[in-house]
């Protein structure tokens, strides 16, 4: 089950798994300093308008989550899929893709999903699953301030 939720209650537990999970991308040369900065953003998702968490659950408990925001690298106006997460152990089984295909379908408009390019794996799923919600109608994009790419669309033309 999917649902937007206001609080960070449901995703504080598995957003500590994905902040280990995601360190090993990063040079993170203050790894204490680097947590504590990250936990007082998502904080701020459940303050700001413009920030939305999405959860997913079964069997009652929270395995994935998705942070919404308008922090944008590659479009001028829209949406981004902020952070996105999916817990060990629940992976290929097509969870991250009903999450990722809900939230896409609930924002018509500009789109892009940032990843690093040391997270093979997130590249190839995020490849994988633009590629089919848009029918291929997608841009994997490059920018000098990101050591990473972009994928690039638009929810209201599929």
């Amino acid at each position: 089950m999917i649902s937007r939720t206001d609080t960070i209650t449901d995703v504080k537990p598995i957003y500590q798994e994905y902040l280990e999970y995601i360190r090993q991308f990063f040079n993170i040369t203050h790894p204490a300093s680097w947590r504590e900065t990250a936990v007082k953003n998502l904080h701020r998702y459940a303050m700001a308008e413009d920030r939305h968490i999405y959860t997913l659950k079964v069997s009652g408990a929270v395995i994935g989550f998705a942070l919404i925001n308008q922090h944008l690298r590659f479009n001028s106006d829209g949406v981004a899929m902020a952070e996105f997460y999916i817990q060990k152990g629940h992976g290929r089984k097509g969870y991250g893709r009903q999450l990722a295909e809900h939230v896409f379908g609930l924002f018509s408009g500009h789109w892009e999903v940032a990843v690093t390019r040391t997270n093979t794996a997130a590249l190839v799923f995020w490849e994988q699953v633009v590629s089919t919600y848009t029918k291929g109608r997608f841009l994997k994009k490059r920018h000098p301030s990101f050591h990473g790419y972009g994928f690039v669309f638009n929810t209201a033309i599929r």
